[in-house]
This record gives C-alpha cells, sequence and structure tokens, in this order.
C-alpha cells in the first residue's frame, strides 16, 4: 500500500479553524485529501504537488519548501478542506440513509446559514491562495518544480483566485473601434485574434 502525505497535520487543522477538538481525524482526512487534490494540485501544479509530498514522505523538504508549506500552503489547504467538509458535518451518510444530525443542547443549522459559513470559509481560502500566488510571484527562481512544470500532469493555475460570480467580456471594443475609429478612452487597444 503506497504512503498518503497530508500537508497539514490535525492539530495544526484544528488549531487554526474552528472545527472542534471532537472530531475525529478519520472524519478529516478525506476531505484535505480531496482539497489537496482539487485545489492545491490546481494552484501548484502536478510536478511540485507531487514533489511537495514525496518530501514529507522521505522527510527531504528544503527549507524553502517547509516554510511555503506552513506559512502559504497549509493556510490555504485548511479553509478548502473545511470548506469541503462543512456539508459532512450536518449530514451523515448511514445505513438508513442521509441523516440530519443534532445533539442534546444544541440547534440544527439552516440550510442558508450553512451556504453563509461556507461562502465565508471559500472566500478566506481564496485569500489565502492568493497571497500564496503573489509569494510565488514575488520569488520567482525558488522553486524549480513551480516555474517548470513540465508536461505530465496539471499545470500551476497562476489566475486570480477570487471569482465574483460575475463576468463582463469587453467584446464591443472593435466594434467601437470599426465604427468610430480609434477608440483611445476604452482602454487598451491591443486586441488579440479578435478579443480585446
Amino acid at each position: 500500500m503506497s504512503q498518503t502525505a497530508l500537508l497539514v497535520s490535525e492539530q495544526r487543522f484544528k488549531q487554526w479553524t474552528q472545527l472542534d477538538d471532537n472530531v475525529r481525524m478519520n472524519e478529516i482526512t478525506p476531505f484535505i485529501l480531496q482539497a489537496q487534490d482539487i485545489y492545491m494540485q490546481d494552484t501548484l501544479g502536478t510536478k511540485f504537488y507531487t514533489r511537495l509530498k514525496n518530501g514529507i514522505i522521505a522527510n527531504d523538504l528544503t527549507a524553502d519548501e517547509q516554510l511555503l508549506l506552513r506559512e502559504y500552503i497549509a493556510p490555504t489547504l485548511m479553509n478548502y478542506a473545511l470548506y469541503m467538509m462543512m456539508p459532512s458535518l450536518k449530514y451523515k451518510f448511514v445505513n438508513q440513509g442521509i441523516v440530519s444530525g443534532t445533539s442534546e443542547g444544541t440547534t440544527p443549522t439552516t440550510l442558508d446559514e450553512l451556504q453563509y459559513l461556507r461562502q465565508t470559509t471559500l472566500d478566506t481560502a481564496e485569500f489565502y491562495n492568493k497571497r500564496l500566488l503573489k509569494y510565488f510571484y514575488d520569488n520567482p527562481t525558488m522553486f524549480v518544480d513551480y516555474q517548470s512544470p513540465g508536461t505530465d500532469g496539471m499545470m500551476p493555475n497562476k489566475d486570480n483566485p477570487y471569482f465574483s460570480g460575475l463576468v463582463v467580456p469587453n467584446n464591443k471594443l472593435n466594434y467601437y473601434e470599426e465604427r468610430y475609429g480609434d477608440c483611445s478612452d476604452c482602454g487598451p487597444s491591443t486586441t488579440i485574434q479578435g478579443n480585446p
């Protein structure tokens, strides 16, 4: 059986999030693994992501990689994992079906409240992911596997992680330039393959 590396420890996960100490590690681990594969592999690229996991298993991470994991990757990963975990904290899959768990002295969370909590957690994860990308930008030669990811697997996604839910394409620029000539107040006049 192959070893699986977690990029964040259970202790740190519980210290840095609002997750209660009584939540068992076997309930947390699947979501850390999913968040690593979905979000962190997307940000880091497969080559660098694999290097970090192998470095944890072999205990041969460089000082720069340890700093990156501790200060930049871990906060991002913890919030993405918590975001993914929240529905399973409310709803459990048991032999009888899917149930919503409550206990004495607690009141159940509404779906609207759960959606609000998930969105704020996602906002926090995106903030830390943006901070991680800025660190890579500020240190372009520090991590070779990030800068030269090869062609095997996912390429690092260097786009802004924030998504406001509204996309406003600027596809009218060419129309105005063709109709009225130079449109110096329309923004950059650079056009790539017919798109502004």
